[in-house]
């Protein structure tokens, strides 16, 4: 399923692992629902969750809130979160609120 709205893009593939490409800003005003996506994520019994960012240009402290959230209910279940294609932008984020060292990032 997807989610397309304001500047954001949300699509969900699921099967072996969930993967959530995250396309646009992930912000106040998009984060409501990307929430919505976290939450239906964390009531599967998923093990991996992969969020695709390469089109992501940037996260607010609304989003990097969620992420924390999802990535914390992976770890409560003994599975993982993985962020890929992380673009210079939005490491940057990552690195300066010390993110990055508490996410997977490939």
């Amino acid at each position: 399923y997807w989610y397309n709205r304001f500047n954001m893009e949300i699509k969900v593939t699921t099967g072996e692992n969930t993967v959530i490409a995250v396309s646009g800003q992930l912000d106040t005003l998009t984060a409501v629902d990307f929430e919505k996506v976290v939450q239906e994520v964390l009531k599967t019994p998923v093990q991996e969750v992969v969020l695709e960012t390469g089109e992501l240009t940037y996260v607010s402290s609304a989003g990097l809130r969620l992420i924390l959230t999802l990535q914390k209910g992976m770890t409560a279940r003994g599975g993982s979160l993985i962020l890929k294609n992380v673009q210079p932008d939005v490491k940057e984020i990552f690195d300066i609120t010390g993110f990055s060292s508490i996410l997977t990032l490939q």
